[in-house]
């Protein structure tokens, strides 16, 4: 009887510890109780291991607003001074992705997103076509911003989008 007891005790431990897996609870108890356990704390392991790792997007942020105060200077790839693309080439090859030197050739190495996220970029468009780049940097007070190198006498700085036209793109995922 107390075999029995023991054995109904070990099962409503397993019942307790791995819930979403009966199969394991109905098997005897031992090596496949303690199995069900062991994956259970190894998929939360992952997970905190997921959750640790920075988004490309927030790295992507991270880098250029370590490039703030930077002087705009035309044609300026860094490490010291960028244009719009510049900034943006100069950020993504930090993280190993390959972009043109043009805000305008950039857009070929993007894709359309329905949501955007810190990090995409947002190109900014005029009846020439488009004309300037930026990372954007997230909805802060009703507003999307952006980290760009704006014109000759700026430097790099978090600015909000100051006009409507304008889209935002993903790099594409593929590194290079």
């Amino acid at each position: 009887m107390t075999l029995g007891l023991a054995t109904v005790l070990m099962v409503g431990l397993a019942l307790v510890a791995a819930p979403t897996q009966s199969a394991t609870a109905a098997s005897p108890p031992g090596a496949s109780a303690q199995a069900g356990a062991h994956t259970g704390a190894q998929t939360s392991t992952q997970a905190t291991k997921k959750k640790k790792k920075k988004s490309r997007g927030l790295r992507a942020l991270r880098r250029a607003k370590s490039q703030a105060g930077d002087p705009y200077s035309y044609g300026a790839n860094g490490p010291h001074a960028y244009d719009c693309s510049g900034l943006t080439q100069w950020v993504y090859k930090k993280l190993g992705y390959k972009l043109p030197h043009s805000s305008s050739a950039q857009v070929s190495h993007t894709f359309k997103v329905k949501k955007p996220r810190k990090g995409d970029l947002v190109f900014f468009y005029g009846s020439g076509g488009v004309y300037h780049v930026g990372i954007y940097a997230g909805k802060h007070d009703g507003r999307r911003w952006i980290w760009h190198s704006p014109r000759s006498g700026e430097t790099v700085k978090k600015d909000p989008i100051w006009t409507d036209s304008y889209f935002i793109r993903r790099v594409k995922y593929k590194k290079h």
